[in-house]
């Protein structure tokens, strides 16, 4: 299959700095509510956002590589162009019902705002702003994860033994 930009590297980093970050402040938290023991009020709430952040973010790296879940027992003996469709058909309604999804959450943001957290104060839209976020990018990558596999199929690198998807780099 041929090397194709990884379009969701960027998105990559993102999540991988938001763990990171869950990792050292849970580490703080622990160190400073058994070792000087004064524990943080902060930490546990700013791990929370950030965790909710990471995930949604990040299952659009996992649509642009197309390792979500999924049980292809019926796609692995179809042929190339056959799974092909099957492929683009699930992914319209993905799209469709992701949309959806995103363009409700867009009122729960709103509603949002006038409340906030209560160790830090953040308003509850960005918390809740995750959600739409995160889905138009998984729109976004899932599109362009169409166009590439339609592109190997026209070219003949889709062959009766590999998946569409796949881990793409520069």
């Amino acid at each position: 299959m041929r090397n194709y930009k990884d379009f969701a590297s960027w998105v990559r980093i993102v999540s991988a700095v938001l763990l990171f970050l869950i990792i050292v402040m849970t580490i703080a938290q622990v160190i400073f509510r058994f070792v000087l023991g004064s524990p943080l009020t902060w930490t546990d709430e700013l791990s929370r956002f950030f965790l909710i952040w990471m995930v949604f973010v990040g299952a659009a790296a996992v649509s642009f590589d197309d390792k979500h879940l999924a049980v292809n027992i019926f796609q692995e003996d179809m042929a190339p162009r056959t799974r092909l469709i099957t492929d683009l058909v699930m992914r319209v309604v993905i799209i469709a019902y992701l949309a959806v999804v995103a363009y409700a959450a867009i009122d729960l943001v709103i509603v949002a705002q006038y409340n906030s957290s209560g160790a830090l104060d953040i308003p509850f839209s960005y918390w809740r702003a995750a959600v739409p976020v995160g889905f138009v990018l998984v729109i976004a990558y899932t599109i362009i994860r169409s166009i590439i596999d339609i592109k190997n199929y026209k070219s003949g690198k889709l062959n009766k033994n590999e998946s569409t998807g796949g881990e793409f780099t520069e």
